[in-house]
Order: C-alpha cells, then sequence, then structure tokens
C-alpha cells in the first residue's frame, strides 16, 4: 500500500519535473545547444517513471479486460493510458538510445512531443494508480 503511494507520487512528481522544465528552459538556456545538462540528469528518472507506468498501467488494463467492461468512459481512459505510454515509451527509447550512443540522430522534434506527453500520461498513470491504492 505504502509502495503503491510512493511510485505513485514518483511519476506524478517526474510529470511535473519534465512540464516544468520544459516549460522554463528557454529561460535559462535561451537559443542554447547541447548540452542540456538538467535534461541528461532527468532522462533517467523519465526512464524509470516510463518503466513504471507501463507496468502499472498495463496490470491496470489486464483487470479492467478481464471485468465486465461496461463502463465505456473507463474502457476509453484504461486503454489510452496505456497505449499512450507504450507509444511515448517507444518514442522515447528510441531517441534517447541516439543521444546515449553519441551519434547526434536525436530528433528535437520528437523530444518536444514526448516532453509535452509524457507529463499527462505519467500524472494520469499516477492518480490512477494513487487512487488504485486507497
Amino acid at each position: 500500500m505504502l509502495g503503491t503511494r510512493l511510485l505513485s507520487l514518483y511519476l506524478m512528481l517526474v510529470g511535473l519535473a519534465v512540464a516544468v522544465h520544459f516549460i522554463v528552459v528557454p529561460w535559462y538556456h535561451p537559443g542554447g545547444d547541447e548540452p542540456y545538462p538538467i535534461w541528461e540528469l532527468l532522462d533517467w528518472f523519465m526512464a524509470v517513471a516510463i518503466l513504471i507506468a507501463l507496468v502499472s498501467s498495463f496490470i491496470h488494463k489486464r483487470r479492467h479486460d478481464a471485468g465486465d467492461g461496461a463502463n465505456l468512459l473507463e474502457h476509453i481512459s484504461v486503454n489510452a493510458t496505456f497505449y499512450g505510454m507504450l507509444g511515448v515509451g517507444i518514442l522515447f527509447f528510441w531517441n534517447w538510445s541516439h543521444l546515449l550512443r553519441d551519434s547526434g540522430d536525436s530528433d528535437w522534434l520528437i523530444w518536444n512531443f514526448i516532453d509535452v506527453a509524457l507529463p499527462l500520461l505519467l500524472i494520469a498513470a499516477g492518480r490512477r494508480l494513487w487512487r488504485a491504492s486507497a
């Protein structure tokens, strides 16, 4: 119970950190090129959060799929969170692998998409995990 709450808090805090940092990075690093040292550190927290969110949303999806499925809104919410996390996770790990290899092939437009979508998905997954632990 406490562990689940801590994981949900971790997801929500990482989502909030990504959102805030995405907004403020132009002020502390205007027009600058690489490196972005805070992003380099935040990427590791994002990777862990994506894995936690994927596992928790998959478990929630399996439980929901095993039920009667009478609530359409819940069905859409469960599937959107899981498949959204899966899509953003694939983009994140693919793009991040380019940065870790120093190949220079990282697509900054994809990073912008990840940095906008990931906070929304992490906070949604964290809230669902928080409610499930109650």
